[in-house]
C-alpha cells in the first residue's frame, strides 16, 4: 500500500512538472504560466530550456513512480529544484501573481514528495528489520 501511496505521490508530481514544458513548443504559453512575454531571444531561449529541464524531472519522477531504486535520488533531486525555486521567489520582494502560483504548486509538491520520501524510508526501514 505504501509504495502505491509514493508512485501515485511521483505520478501526480511528475504530472505537475511536465506540464510547463509545453512552453518549448508553444513558448506564448509562457504567459499564461508565469506572465511573461517573451520579449527578445534571450529570454526565450532561457524560459524555452527551463521548460525542458522542467519536462525531464517530470519525467524522472514518473519513471521512478515504477522504479524503486530511482525514488531517493529522484525525489532528493526534484526537492533541490523546488527549493531553489522557493527561495529565489521568496527571497525577493516583488513578484507577479503567476510567479506566486507557481511557487504555491511548489510548495504543495514539496509537501507531497516530503510525504513520499518519509513513507518510502520508513518501509524500507520495515523491510530491513523483517528480514
Amino acid at each position: 500500500m505504501t509504495r502505491w501511496i509514493v508512485s501515485a505521490i511521483l505520478l501526480l508530481v511528475g504530472v505537475l512538472n511536465i506540464t510547463p514544458a509545453i512552453a518549448f513548443f508553444a513558448p506564448e504559453r509562457t504567459v499564461d504560466l508565469y506572465g511573461l512575454s517573451l520579449v527578445g531571444e534571450d529570454i526565450s531561449i532561457l524560459t524555452r530550456h527551463r521548460a525542458v529541464l522542467l519536462g525531464l524531472l517530470g519525467a524522472a519522477m514518473i519513471f521512478a513512480a515504477m522504479r524503486r531504486d530511482l525514488t531517493v535520488p529522484v525525489i532528493v533531486g526534484a526537492l533541490v529544484g523546488k527549493a531553489a525555486f522557493l527561495y529565489l521567489v521568496y527571497s525577493g520582494s516583488e513578484y507577479s501573481a503567476e510567479i506566486g502560483r507557481v511557487a504555491a504548486f511548489d510548495v504543495g509538491a514539496v509537501i507531497l514528495l516530503v510525504i513520499a520520501l518519509v513513507l518510502y524510508l520508513v518501509s524500507e526501514k520495515k523491510e530491513w528489520t523483517t528480514r
